[in-house]
């Protein structure tokens, strides 16, 4: 696979997203944001999903990537808060689906497994551990678009590529 990867954490409050692009020289680029959907008291759901949805699709118009890796839902004890993580998901998946990028959904635990080799690492380990992989100093990136990132770096060691660090 060569070209970048976008990594996408959802979320209704805060989604996530991260794109890994690999170089030929085996050094890679990084680039990161948040997306902050209007608060539930300022917009219906309908309006927030396609918030997600549509700033997604500005990051997949400017910067083409060639996959989207998404952080599946988990069924945890809050019901309600494992279908609003869906409904994002979907909003971001759909915006994938249009223009034809191939999609792979990773449970949060294979991310932390494959990233930071602990299925239950928390953030930060999962943060310290990508940034070793890739040779960086430092990941100012907020906690949302740090996740997307190491989603985007488990699809990309989910398929043969040469080592990678960041430029």
């Amino acid at each position: 696979m060569t070209g970048p990867i976008l990594g996408v954490d959802p979320g209704l409050s805060a989604t996530g997203w991260g794109l890994l692009e690999p170089k030929p020289d085996g050094t890679a680029q990084l680039r990161w944001n948040v997306i902050r959907p209007p608060k539930p008291n300022d917009a219906d759901l309908a309006t927030r999903l396609c918030y997600i949805h549509d700033q997604l699709a500005e990051v997949i118009a400017r910067y083409r990537p060639v996959a989207l890796a998404i952080e599946r839902p988990f069924l945890n004890r809050n019901v309600r808060s494992a279908v609003a993580l869906g409904q994002a998901q979907a909003a971001a998946m759909m915006a994938a689906a249009q223009v034809g990028i191939p999609i792979a959904e990773y449970p949060p635990r294979e991310v932390k497994q494959t990233v930071a080799g602990d299925g239950a690492a928390d953030k930060q380990v999962v943060a310290q551990a990508l940034m070793t992989r890739l040779g960086l100093a430092e990941l100012n990136a907020p906690s949302d678009a740090a996740d997307a990132l190491a989603v985007a770096y488990c699809h990309y060691l989910s398929v043969p590529q040469l080592e990678l660090t960041a430029s």
